[in-house]
């Protein structure tokens, strides 16, 4: 297994090769190319707009590069999560805030669909998402509840045949540029496991207002805070069971928490290949930093952090493919590279000095970028409350 860095500083394998099959790496090496030569002066230009690069999806989609962990029988490439793995830690590879919006879009706004939807909701909404013609997001986040799924107070009431709902989602990423969104809500007024139902909501529709919010990071991303006043959705708009949100979409959001830590993942590796690369070019006191041991040594954990929540990330990905319970590996997966982006992006901030306070290195992108990858799909306290569940500790 070879870590080796091509001429540009970037490392072209890691330990946790051993986990993937040689189309995994075959995919990574055309796909890291294709990121950026033709993704990354889109996500740039986000970045500094602070805007959503819609041609980003279009691009995505004519390469064959938007669904590529979906069946080919459903227009995706046919790959298995290990290669989600891989195709979201390259996207990350650029401004963090393009991946997001393609990993809530392609991800959490059509999984559900093609897991749960009926043929005519998947000849409406999946089918064309998988085409980048419609663009989804994933309305679960209240201004009150978060992790706390069960505490969601958006509302869902029968009025006839009709579904009438109320309520306000927010830090939902797509929320401005979203096409549909699906949509979390109450049709119980109990807290209880099946009082949670999905929709699937046109943002056409009357009473939906959607306000874009001012982040620390992922500027190139859109996150909005989205209200539904009393908008009227018909029968055909529930997708699943009444009451069934929580256990349909349990498979969702394991399978997306292993995805998600690989985003983390594509920060951090830039952040220490980034400083990596400038402790070998910057001399200090007559010699390369990089000669010195608190130099060297803060680099080389960096590189140890990566490669084991790798390693972690990777063989949740293997147990999710043979149909194994990945809860305990996914947050464990999760809850190390959460550990791995913040001393990467800290320490390259650090052993940068001066250079990695200004713009023009690329560090504070990174530094303020980081975040989110942790935040989102549950911060390192919530892995650590399932994983001491999983052990049997109901805390």
């Amino acid at each position: 297994m070879s870590t080796n860095m091509d001429q540009s500083g970037q490392q072209t394998g890691f330990v946790a090769d051993v986990l993937l099959e040689p189309e995994h790496i075959e995919f990574r090496n055309h796909f890291r190319r294709f990121v950026s030569e033709r993704l990354e002066p889109l996500a740039l230009r986000g970045e500094a707009e602070k805007q959503f690069p819609l041609e980003v999806y279009a691009e995505l989609a004519k390469a064959g590069f938007l669904a590529p962990d979906y069946p080919e029988e459903v227009g995706g490439g046919g790959g298995d999560i290990l290669l989600g793995c891989v195709y979201y830690e390259e996207l990350t590879r650029m401004p963090a805030g393009v991946s997001a919006g393609v990993f809530a879009h392609q991800h959490l706004a059509v999984r559900p669909i093609f897991e749960l939807g009926s043929d005519a909701q998947k000849r409406e909404y999946m089918q064309p998402a998988l085409k980048a013609e419609r663009i989804g997001a994933f309305a679960l986040t209240e201004p009150d509840a978060g992790s706390d799924v069960q505490g969601i107070k958006t509302r869902a009431r029968r009025d006839g045949d009709d579904w009438i709902l109320s309520g306000s989602k927010v830090y939902i990423t797509n929320g401005t540029i979203a096409d549909y969104y699906i949509l979390a809500a109450r049709t119980s007024p109990e807290r209880k496991s099946d009082a949670i139902s999905l929709f699937l909501v046109d943002r056409k529709l009357k009473g939906i207002v959607a306000e874009p919010l001012d982040k620390l990071g992922n500027h190139s991303s859109s996150t909005a805070i989205v209200t539904f006043m009393d908008v009227r959705v018909g029968p055909g708009q529930l997708l699943g069971t009444i009451g069934g949100g929580l256990a349909q979409l349990k498979a969702t959001l394991s399978s997306g928490r292993v995805m998600q830590s690989t985003r983390g993942l594509g920060i951090a590796q830039v952040a220490m290949e980034k400083t990596l690369r400038y402790a070998q070019e910057r001399e200090a006191f007559g010699k390369r930093i990089g000669q010195f041991q608190g130099v060297a040594f803060k680099v080389a954990e960096m590189a140890t952090r990566i490669e084991a929540a790798r390693l972690m990330v990777y063989s949740a990905g293997r147990d999710f493919i043979a149909g194994k319970d990945t809860h305990r590996g996914a947050s464990m997966g999760k809850f190390m590279t959460a550990d791995a982006v913040i001393f990467a992006t800290q320490q390259a901030v650090n052993l940068h000095g001066g250079y990695g306070y200004m713009e023009s290195s690329g560090i504070p992108r990174l530094f303020r970028d980081g975040p989110e990858s942790y935040i989102g799909e549950g911060t390192p306290e919530i892995q650590l409350r399932i994983i001491a569940r999983q052990m049997g500790m109901h805390c």
